[in-house]
């Protein structure tokens, strides 16, 4: 009898620990994310949503044998934080960097945890075999050997900036290539997740424009700021970024909703309208650099998706009927747009200074054309050392040659040729479209700093994990 109820005890618990692996892997898990992501930063109330990600993430960590289940909280974690919050510097207080501490070495421990237990899902060959490998590991290299040769300017920030960009490169690649299984679901449940990522930024757009506060003149508020009508650019932030990473992020992922608009029968009209709202939204963020890159990533994918994939007549309805809406929508409205979004018309083509901040870059490279200036370089450029960022030229082959040198450049170019290389290697729908997310995103960064903050290049990395993952 008591041999039978252990029996017993063992099968209920084997099937709640398959129901629970099959929930983390399911498309249910990311919405969970998703949903818990919007409530905390809608609210301001970041706890919960920490909660619910480690709590999970811990979980999965010992249940799971491959890492494909985080790559849902890995890509929404970070919008969750709010600009109320952020602003308020409690993230900063004693309490809270002391459960950020707790939390990263309880982390640590988790991930060791499970790549001990499930070593035998572990492939290092599958990184050594990988056509970008070596182009990772020499731009690696390349971030560590910044401005090594300009000894009067090296800091503490040379390293631990070059350390994060590594991590965020090479070490989400390499992890993530010797632990995710090769599979026909790989690349569905990406884009699905990167879907969910555009529509939550999407939505706290949205959400921010909605509870904007009307105002006769500009005050520091936690709001989205209506000032006589036009939205004030400065005012427009949602904690974890402001108006340029925000339309940024947005750009980078619209080909995602296309690629959705293509593939999925019968409802693929949805995810066209989706990609309408969030071309909506990326102008809304006044970002001129955003709107540049995404409304020529726009207008490829509107002509591919009339094209290609299942849904080539819908679409080409959908397109021609956007183009007339638009043209009458453009005359009829002017008036209103051209006041909503006057800062679009009264800055024009003005560089912002970005011109200056080339011509600072190259006389960097000039005088460190070996390693660069480094990271921490002191020559004049409009930003000044931020925590442990670096310089910002706004550009990134100039921030190569500036920081990193001749060394630093070959590098980058060699890791640009492997990338195309996988590109044209692939010739699957799903490549198309990741590699325009990806052309984007570098298109972007060639006028602001997306290749250089950290957690675009996550998102990055996973997209190529992702393609040579992929079984066809």
């Amino acid at each position: 009898m008591i041999k039978e109820n252990k029996s017993s005890a063992n099968t209920g618990f084997k099937k709640f620990i398959f129901y629970l692996r099959w929930f983390l892997n399911s498309k249910f898990y990311p919405i969970l994310i998703a949903v818990s992501v919007l409530i905390s930063h809608t609210f301001s109330i970041e706890e919960l949503g920490i909660t619910i990600v480690l709590l999970t993430v811990f979980t999965g960590l010992i249940i799971c044998d491959d890492l494909s289940f985080i790559i849902s909280p890995l890509f929404l974690s970070f919008f969750m934080f709010s600009e109320k919050s952020v602003s308020s510097g409690r993230f900063y207080e004693k309490p809270y960097l002391i459960a950020m501490v707790i939390g990263a070495i309880v982390f640590g421990v988790f991930t060791i945890s499970h790549f001990i237990i499930h070593r035998k899902n572990i492939t290092l060959k599958s990184f050594s075999s990988s056509k970008l490998s070596s182009g990772f590991v020499l731009l690696s290299i390349a971030f560590l050997l910044n401005g090594c040769l300009n000894l009067d300017e090296y800091e503490i920030g040379n390293i631990t900036f070059s350390i994060a960009l590594i991590f965020s490169l090479l070490g989400i690649f390499f992890l993530f290539t010797i632990n995710v299984n090769k599979s026909k679901s790989l690349m569905n449940n990406l884009m699905f997740i990167l879907f969910l990522v555009s529509v939550l930024i999407t939505l706290e757009v949205l959400i921010a424009v909605i509870l904007a506060e009307r105002v006769p003149s500009a005050i520091d508020t936690y709001k989205f700021q209506i000032v006589n009508g036009e939205l004030f650019k400065n005012s427009i932030k949602l904690g974890w970024g402001m108006w340029n990473n925000i339309g940024g992020f947005l750009a980078f992922l619209l080909p995602v909703h296309f690629y959705l608009a293509s593939t999925k029968k019968k409802v693929g009209f949805i995810f066209y309208i989706t990609a309408l709202i969030s071309m909506l939204a990326i102008t809304i963020t006044l970002s001129r650099s955003s709107l540049l890159s995404a409304g020529i990533t726009f207008v490829i994918c509107a002509i591919l998706c009339c094209f290609t994939g299942v849904n080539k007549k819908i679409n080409r309805i959908i397109t021609i009927a956007i183009f007339v809406l638009g043209v009458i929508g453009i005359i009829v409205l002017w008036g209103k747009i051209t006041t909503i979004l006057g800062d679009y018309i009264s800055r024009g083509l003005d560089d912002n200074g970005r011109f200056e901040m080339y011509k600072h870059g190259l006389l960097n490279y000039l005088l460190n054309p070996i390693f660069g200036g480094g990271f921490t370089s002191s020559y004049p450029t409009e930003y000044q050392f931020i925590f442990f960022l670096p310089y910002r030229y706004h550009n990134t082959i100039i921030q190569m040659l500036a920081t990193c040198g001749s060394i630093g450049i070959f590098a980058y170019l060699y890791h640009r040729y492997q990338t195309i290389k996988l590109f044209f290697s692939r010739k699957t729908l799903s490549t198309v479209y990741l590699a325009l997310c990806i052309g984007t995103f570098l298109f972007a960064s060639m006028f602001d700093n997306h290749f250089f903050n950290i957690y675009p290049a996550f998102t990055y990395s996973i997209m190529l994990m992702a393609i040579e993952k992929t079984t066809e």
